[in-house]
């Protein structure tokens, strides 16, 4: 199941034994490295303070909910010890800037996709600066073109493919 990231707290969490909302999720908790999703931290519906669910904990992914076995589930963020690191960093791709490999700047991160089967988020939708909006629509960058994740930017492949076999001047005129 994909899931954009503004569009993942209209999507509870739901209880199998009880059939009852636990909680909305809000942000997800990503590893820097990989953007793999690690958690979810929600508003706990009984919780006065944000609480986790670790990505292995869910049971299901439905179109419109997120189902796990029942509300012992949900965690205090502070009793994960092997999330502390990637709590404390806070990472959040959005707002982050695209840079090809050649160093051009794409524009900025403004949302992503999340594949919920594989716990990562599978492609960014950038925002083009102001001047390149004007003459285009925002880019989708899908996984496999990310060549480097740093706290500060994303580095992509090259988008533009310069391939002499195209080129006008290997064409014979007639």
């Amino acid at each position: 199941m994909y899931c954009l990231l503004s569009v993942l707290n209209e999507r509870p969490i739901i209880s199998l034994q009880t059939g009852q909302i636990i909680a909305w999720p809000f942000e997800p908790v990503l590893e820097i490295a990989t953007l793999e999703i690690l958690a979810l931290m929600c508003r706990g519906t009984h919780a006065k303070q944000p609480v986790l669910l670790i990505s292995q904990d869910i049971r299901q992914y439905a179109t419109d909910c997120f189902i796990v076995d029942n509300e012992d589930e949900l965690t205090n963020p502070h009793e994960i010890i092997r999330l502390d690191s990637n709590l404390k960093n806070h990472y959040s791709p959005i707002g982050k800037p695209v840079f090809e490999e050649s160093g051009r700047k794409l524009g900025t991160i403004e949302d992503y996709l999340i594949n919920f089967e594989t716990n990562r988020v599978q492609k960014l939708h950038v925002r083009k600066p102001l001047l390149q909006g004007l003459f285009g629509s925002n880019l989708i960058i899908d996984r496999v073109q990310i060549t480097d994740i740093t706290p500060a930017r994303i580095t992509v492949r090259d988008l533009t493919v310069t391939n002499p076999l195209l080129s006008t001047e290997s064409i014979p005129e007639t």
